[in-house]
């Protein structure tokens, strides 16, 4: 991925090879042109900086222009809050993972489970923890998952 700049300033970006070529068509071009030549034409290529971390109801998205950053232009990344909306999808993928789980589970509480009463009680407690997982402080994106026993 590249920028184009104009006097010190992002003019393009994304930016590529290919529309550079297509900009100049009288100029004859390599097939990969050196980052040396590309510079000479105002491109440059553009790196990630590393994600920063976040807290589970905030999302990381990517800056919309590379700034210059130690002589590279760097694509950086902003921390933003998730939507009510993004939260509430969120929440519903996690509910109706947990209502699958609880469903393959049924069975273990029926009354004619061939299950003793040690092992049908740690099941009853995985699916108390299952049905606890709404109250979780990060829910509902971290979140720990019950162990099945």
């Amino acid at each position: 991925m590249y920028v184009k700049i104009l006097n010190n300033a992002v003019d393009v970006f994304p930016y590529s090879v290919k529309k550079l070529k297509s900009n100049n068509p009288n100029t004859s071009f390599p097939n990969k042109p050196s980052d040396e030549l590309l510079a000479e034409w105002g491109v440059f290529s553009v790196v990630y900086a590393v994600k920063p971390t976040f807290a589970h109801d905030e999302k990381v998205v990517p800056n919309v222009e590379p700034t210059l950053v130690n002589g590279s232009w760097t694509l950086d990344w902003s921390v933003v809050s998730k939507t009510e909306d993004e939260i509430a999808s969120e929440a519903s993928g996690v509910r109706y993972e947990r209502d699958e789980l609880l469903t393959q589970c049924d069975w273990t509480q029926m009354p004619d489970s061939p299950l003793n009463s040690t092992i049908k009680q740690s099941w009853f407690d995985y699916r108390i923890s299952l049905r606890d997982i709404t109250e979780q402080s990060g829910f509902p994106t971290d979140i720990t998952w019950p162990t099945a026993p």
